[in-house]
């Protein structure tokens, strides 16, 4: 199905809110702001991949910095008390290794996540995708290791999201070599042997940070080096509809520049948050964007 930029932002805009709102979106409104400087947001770190609970009381997120050995990535928990957001703390289950690009279930019961932690088969530097539980008492248990049909030998795998279906979005990446999006498929209580996205999705050049729509209607993801672009990684959106993937569309000015934007997906207030940073030697720290839809 073919449509134009403007047909597809407003498309956008519709699903997220709907789902999200039970409104109408009519356009984004003013530019992006970063999301809760001096808490989520801090100067001198990097502050990206965030995700809010289903119930809007929980955010996660992932922090690195000068103060961590070669600048590990550790995943953060803030708590809405009062209608107001704490100040963020070490998950209980991370600390200690590489984590990040977390991630919850439709239920809030599970968080997913990317780490380098070793493994039942004792890899130190290969990241998997590991998952913590919530108890009845709303704590979470320790990480466990996603079953191998998800963890390959040859990749790295990260960015997951669980559908409502139960399937699995993430994403296999090797450096230098390939970065693709993939789907394991949740049937008869077993994770299906995952395959890549069709090539709407999946190109030659790196595809990544992958959010899927628990209901699998829409997948927002951040491609490089792709046709219509605008900056160094772009946030751009693709529809599913008569039957898989369709050509996605870069999401604007306002959201994408000539700097990295990445990990974007809805959130409460009616407003979409992403990642923007600039890699490289003279690279600035990542913080945490969000940007205003306007609802009928």
């Amino acid at each position: 199905m073919n449509f134009n930029k403007a047909d597809a932002r407003s498309k956008l805009f519709f699903v997220l809110v709907t789902f999200m709102f039970q409104g109408l979106s009519q356009e984004v409104v003013g530019k992006a702001e970063v999301y809760l400087p001096g808490i989520v947001s801090l100067e001198t770190t990097w502050d990206e991949y965030l995700s809010f609970s289903p119930d809007g009381n929980l955010l996660t997120f992932t922090r690195s910095g000068s103060d961590l050995p070669h600048f590990d990535r550790r995943i953060y928990f803030s708590y809405k008390v009062d209608g107001n957001w704490s100040e963020p703390v070490l998950a209980p289950f991370s600390g200690d290794f590489f984590d990040r690009g977390s991630s919850f279930s439709p239920d809030g019961n599970r968080i997913y996540f990317g780490s380098n932690r070793p493994g039942d088969r004792g890899f130190d530097y290969d990241s998997d995708i590991w998952y913590s539980s919530k108890a009845e008492d709303g704590s979470w248990s320790e990480a466990k290791r996603m079953p191998d049909v998800i963890n390959s030998d040859e990749f790295n795998e990260g960015h997951p999201y669980v559908a409502k279906s139960g399937n699995l979005y993430f994403v296999r990446y090797k450096r230098g070599v390939e970065t693709d999006i993939y789907v394991s498929k949740w049937e008869n209580g077993v994770f299906q042997e995952p395959y890549k996205l069709n090539d709407n999705i999946n190109t030659d050049g790196p595809d990544s940070h992958c959010y899927i729509d628990p209901d699998e209607r829409f997948l927002i993801f951040t491609p490089t080096d792709r046709e219509g672009g605008i900056g160094a990684g772009d946030v751009y959106i693709s529809y599913f509809e008569d039957g898989d993937w369709q050509a996605p569309v870069c999401l604007g000015k306002e959201l994408s520049t000539e700097l990295y934007e990445y990990s974007a997906k809805p959130g409460p207030g009616g407003r979409l948050y992403f990642t923007r940073a600039k890699f490289g030697s003279d690279g600035i720290p990542a913080d945490i964007y969000s940007i205003k839809v306007m609802l009928d």
